[in-house]
């Protein structure tokens, strides 16, 4: 029992020894893709490498926190800052740059709206296809933002420890001066108190004093307009005084008259009989008034009352001889402490930023939309090896080669054959893929999910002329997979389909261009990712058919040495 296991045991490790394909997947295989995965994820868990990330910035402040931002970006060992003309242009470095997941837009009145109090955010211009290292960098810029509101509330705080106590010593200063100027003010209150006392005593004197006066020159203006209305009168009535006289004296002769004339009467009756001759003449009658008499009397009375001549009232005059000290008011240096009192203090408000897609398309990112064509060209490549590669050493090996070639079916006749059906088993597997990652997973199949066929077609003709290179390389059936297994997953890798370019250093980014999986990740990032038009994936899609062009015709070259 013992022999039999010591011997079995050391024939395991013969034939091991002997087998190189199994010794390469032991050892070579492993290393290889470790190492790829090591150098291309390197970053994520140390230190930036010598390239660093270019921040592409577009200053519309131009203020102090924006020249902050910018000063704080540039001292980050692993951003590269870009200073752009405009958010076009700074989007456009984002998109065809490596290493450029974002850009960053610092708003006009940024600086004023911290210094107002006022929160302030910045706009960051992301690529979806590059969320894994926008993340990375999210996380310095939070602290650079905590950073720069942190020294903006220490600055504040310490302006307002000085404002304050700047504003104690003036309002101590203010509230002296207003000490001293209440009391000058109820000094002088109760000095013009008595003086309005003794103020009010004096007028009421003396316009006492004036009424007086005024009264007794009133009393004789009146007396002397009496006394001339008196003589105009007189001299009026006197000219009606000797007419009224003259009637009067008419009045007593006609009375004397009328007695003469009765007596007369009486002497006619009596000699009236037979001594008619004897009658008297009878009295003649007085001389009645002239007619200027009787129209002196009729005159209507002419009489111009002198009117009294009132005194002017005087307003005596009138002095306070004893007027209060007024308070003297705050001088110039009291005045100007009022006046430039400090304002009310202001913290600063906190610096933060929000997001858009740098070409306009959805931020929302799902890892499926990295994983479905990552994984599908991985597994494409592999499928390609094991229908085409090893399908062509089994037909050599099992001799379906030869009899094809005695049936004269060239050899070119029958590689295209089998690259054409390849190639369209291929194409089918990827759109295959994209159907179930869009129904289960939730994949963007872009605006216009046709455009999907034009790199999936470059990237199925570059790995059909990919395995047809692994077929002319390998010589037996067990070397195909070691080889093209360890090569398609390094492509895979280096090219994109796994994570991000971004991760990689400088030296692999070089090699990843001269990868086809490299530029059809690009193509499917700008239409599912970034939601980019048909303009856009034409020159990648382009490159990459290139690439399998260049590997068709070294394949044709390898395979008619190989398989003639």
């Amino acid at each position: 029992m013992l022999r039999t296991v010591f011997l079995i045991f050391q024939n395991e490790f013969r034939l091991l020894s002997k087998d190189r394909v199994g010794l390469f997947m032991l050892m070579l295989a492993p290393v290889t893709i470790i190492a790829v995965a090591g150098f291309s994820l390197g970053d994520i868990y140390s230190q930036p490498g010598d390239h660093a990330y270019t921040i592409p910035v577009v200053d519309q402040d131009h203020g102090a926190i924006a020249a902050a931002i910018i000063d704080a970006l540039k001292r980050e060992p692993s951003i590269a800052v870009a200073e752009a003309a405009g958010i076009d242009q700074a989007s456009g470095i984002v998109i065809t740059r490596d290493r450029a997941p974002l850009a960053i837009l610092i708003p006009p009145g940024t600086t004023e709206a911290i210094r107002a109090g006022r929160p302030a955010r910045i706009i960051l211009y992301v690529d979806p296809a590059k969320r894994l290292e926008v993340t990375a960098i999210e996380v310095r810029l939070g602290e650079l933002c905590r950073t720069i509101t942190t020294a903006s509330l220490d600055l504040a705080r310490k302006k307002i420890a000085a404002d304050g106590a700047a504003l104690h010593s003036r309002l101590d200063r203010l509230a002296n001066g207003l000490k001293l100027l209440q009391s000058q003010i109820e000094r002088f209150g109760e000095q013009a108190a008595h003086a309005q006392a003794d103020t009010r005593r004096a007028l009421k004197a003396r316009m006492a004093n004036a009424v007086r006066e005024i009264e007794l020159q009133t009393k004789a203006a009146v007396a002397s307009s009496i006394v001339q209305t008196k003589s105009a009168l007189a001299t009026e009535l006197g000219a009606r005084r000797d007419a009224m006289e003259a009637v009067s004296q008419y009045l007593i002769r006609l009375q004397s008259t009328e007695r003469e004339f009765d007596r007369w009467l009486a002497a006619l009756k009596a000699a009236a009989g037979s001594h008619a001759v004897d009658i008297p003449e009878p009295p003649g009658f007085p001389e009645p008034p002239s007619k200027a008499q009787l129209a002196e009397l009729s005159k209507p009375i002419e009489l111009s009352i002198a009117q009294p001549v009132l005194p002017a009232p005087v307003v005596p005059e009138f002095g306070i001889k004893s007027l209060p000290t007024a308070p003297r008011m705050p001088g110039r240096d009291l005045l100007s402490e009022m006046q430039t009192l400090p304002p009310s203090a202001i913290l600063p408000g906190d610096l933060g930023w929000g997001e858009r897609a740098v070409a306009g398309g959805d931020l929302r990112v799902n890892a499926f939309d990295q994983y479905v064509p990552g994984f599908g060209i991985t597994f494409l490549l592999i499928a390609m090896l094991m229908g085409l590669s090893l399908g062509l050493i089994d037909d050599r090996d099992w001799g379906t080669l030869q009899r094809l070639r005695v049936s004269s079916a060239p050899l070119g006749g029958i590689l295209t054959g089998k690259l054409l059906s390849r190639f369209l088993i291929g194409l089918v597997q990827l759109i295959l893929l994209f159907v179930a990652g869009w129904l289960l997973f939730g994949v963007s199949l872009g605006r216009d999910p046709i455009l999907l066929l034009i790199p999936a077609t470059a990237i199925s003709f570059a790995a059909a002329a990919f395995a047809l290179v692994i077929a002319s390389l390998a010589r037996t059936h067990d070397s195909v997979m070691p080889i093209g297994a360890v090569v398609s997953m390094a492509m895979s890798a280096i090219g994109g389909c796994w994570w991000p370019l971004d991760f990689e250093p400088h030296w692999m980014r070089v090699i990843a261009l001269w990868l086809p999986t490299t530029w059809t990740m690009r193509a499917f990032n700008d239409l599912t990712m970034r939601g980019l038009g048909a303009s856009t994936v034409l020159r990648s899609s382009a490159i990459a058919a290139g690439l399998g062009v260049i590997y068709l015709i070294a394949g044709f070259i390898g395979a008619s040495r190989q398989y003639r």
